[in-house]
């Protein structure tokens, strides 16, 4: 049957509130694409009674941000079946309702959903409910989850690690041996493990309590590593902190290099260098607190120091010349050279070494990169504006300080001004040039977001979607969206086309970001219409792009001119294509392959 004619057949027969044709109608614009058109009609589907069309509505609104709408539906049908209880459940874990989770995972497991009662399963494990869970798990892999086989073989194996290593360290305990107690958890610091942390939290109370018992009988570095499992909770830093200021003082040379890492990733600047020089200081120094030294040196454009401790590594003497441009290591952050000093090989720890050497022949080569002299000149009058003055002076006293990569001088300003704005800056300056790491830096932003600052609410959304928390992201995305950011309203439509599959929903952020004049989602927006008919509206959008040279706008151009008739104009644009971008262009159909051969 002809399509168009199949489709007019469902609509009227969904119109006429036939049995079984909203949901077939729904699916059919939801296969094209056509989304907007398809969620009244799993409305109605859902409103009939179709738990499936219920279902399908929460997953478009979720994927779309709209998480008290999914919600809304996912509740219609969740106390009668599964497939919703699963997906509200999913919702209200990934929203932090863990006992909401364990509530609906247990309501869809008596509904007969094997998923549910696997994750119900998993959830109760995670907080320590190993029997009940292993029960769980057992029934969902006779059910055929394969799922639930491996998750329940996986904490088989883990349980049975953890009494080796309660057994490993009670021995050491009984001998009254530090070193033995703290290398009868070595592998607890596996790298390897770490999915085992994020999956099952109640491991880290247990790695917690084993390493408490560890320092108990002397040793120094079990404190240390004590103190990075306490560290993973948010609200328990300064107990952590204190652990390891503890082991420094106790001897152990390592507590200050992780100090520093700490201090760093906090923003305390000076701090961090302290105890960097001081982890050096210890016998045979430290590598990675040279190393850190260096990188923090590079980034306040300290570049002989900088120098002299990226050498003091003990790397090999290579020629840092400007052959090629070498990519730092400070998009890493600093956990890289954490994560290294417990245990990564030389080899790439010497690589990161050689790319900031060339970094900072980059940066001396760079006038651009280097602090300008014309705020060197301003700062005496604008320190004495400051000493003299209020927040406004002390703002412009460190904006210049900053300026000049005068970190932590300028942080110290920033802060005594603490308005929004200096807030702002300061987080900014940090997170983004000074080693400052992940959500902590997310209170420096908020004032100014709370004022409707659009880039701050983008910059949290930013950190958060690096931290992997895609909820909260999308939800600061949306709010910087909504206050006018481009970028913001880009990643709203790249992730609504590319994960959502939604490219109605999709097409509509591209067009607010292209109003910002961004090219990409101006292409990105031409595109989308040109394919859906749309080709009038396109057209300027799709001249913007070719403007800002995209390279695959002539293409979509020229296809919109020809929608639109106008087959001279697009036969140019397609000469263009073929010029520009012959590669790419070949890519397309037929109507490419005529606009590439030779007009002779």
């Amino acid at each position: 049957m002809d399509p168009e004619a199949e489709a007019a057949r469902l609509r009227a027969a969904a119109a006429a509130g036939k049995p079984g044709a909203y949901r077939a109608y729904a699916e059919l614009l939801t296969g094209r694409g056509r989304l907007d058109e398809a969620l009244p009609w799993w409305a109605r589907a859902a409103d009939a009674g179709d738990a499936e069309a219920s279902r399908t509505l929460a997953i478009c609104h979720k994927d779309r941000g709209e998480f008290a709408e999914a919600e809304r539906w996912y509740r219609t049908a969740a106390d009668r079946d599964g497939g919703c209880a699963f997906g509200l459940a999913r919702l209200l874990h990934e929203s932090g309702d863990t006992a909401g989770a364990e509530r609906w995972y247990e309501h869809g497991a008596a509904l007969g959903s094997v998923e549910c009662k696997t994750n119900g399963a998993v959830l109760l494990a995670a907080r320590g409910a190993w029997d009940t869970a292993l029960e769980r798990l057992a029934e969902a892999s006779a059910e055929g989850d394969e799922v639930a086989a491996h998750s329940r073989r996986a904490i088989q194996n883990m349980l049975r690690d953890l009494d080796g290593w309660r057994a490993a360290l009670a021995r050491a305990e009984a001998e009254g041996d530090p070193e033995e107690a703290y290398e009868a958890l070595r592998e607890l610091l596996d790298p390897e493990r770490r999915a085992m942390f994020e999956r099952y939290p109640r491991m880290v109370a247990e790695a917690e309590a084993l390493y408490a018992r560890a320092a108990a009988v002397g040793g120094a570095k079990a404190l240390v590593d004590q103190a990075l499992f306490i560290a993973r909770d948010d609200s328990r830093w300064a107990e952590a902190r204190v652990l390891v200021e503890h082991a420094h003082e106790r001897g152990y040379d390592g507590a200050a290099y992780v100090l520093g890492v700490w201090a760093e990733e906090n923003g305390e600047l000076r701090t961090a260098e302290e105890w960097y020089r001081t982890a050096d200081a210890a016998d045979g120094g430290h590598m990675w607190a040279c190393f850190n030294l260096g990188v923090l040196c590079v980034r306040q454009r300290r570049l002989e120091e900088a120098e002299r401790w990226l050498r003091a590594t003990g790397a090999d003497a290579v020629e840092a010349g400007a052959e090629g441009e070498g990519r730092g290591p400070f998009d890493e952050g600093v956990d890289a050279g954490f994560d290294a000093g417990f245990g990564e090989g030389f080899g790439e720890g010497e690589e990161r070494i050689v790319a900031a050497l060339r970094d900072i022949a980059a940066i001396r080569a760079d006038p651009e990169r280097m602090p300008p002299a014309e705020w060197e000149e301003r700062l005496p009058g604008l320190r004495d504006r400051a000493e003299g003055g209020g927040p406004d002076a002390w703002f412009a006293y460190a904006d210049a300080l900053d300026r000049l990569y005068r970190l932590p001088e300028a942080a110290e300003w920033y802060r005594k001004a603490g308005t929004p704005r200096a807030l702002l800056a300061l987080g900014r300056m940090l997170y983004e040039g000074g080693g400052a790491k992940g959500l902590r830096m997310v209170p420096y932003y908020e004032p100014a977001a709370a004022e409707g600052d659009a880039g701050a609410a983008y910059d949290i959304g930013r950190i958060h979607d690096e931290a992997g928390d895609r909820r909260t992201a999308q939800i600061w995305f949306r709010r910087a969206a909504d206050l006018g950011h481009g970028r913001a309203a880009w990643w709203l439509g790249w992730t609504s086309e590319e994960r959502g599959g939604d490219p109605q929903h999709a097409e509509r952020w591209y067009v607010r970001a292209a109003r910002s004049g961004l090219v990409p989602p101006a292409f990105l927006a031409g595109r989308s219409m040109v394919r859906r008919g749309a080709c009038a509206e396109a057209e300027p959008l799709l001249r913007v792009a070719c403007a800002g040279e995209h390279e695959e706008a002539p293409y979509w151009l020229a296809e919109a001119l020809r929608g639109l008739g106008r087959l001279e104009e697009a036969e140019r644009w397609l000469r263009v294509a073929a010029e520009a971008y012959p590669g790419l262009l070949r890519e397309y159909g037929e109507m490419a392959r005529l606009a590439l051969r030779d007009p002779s």
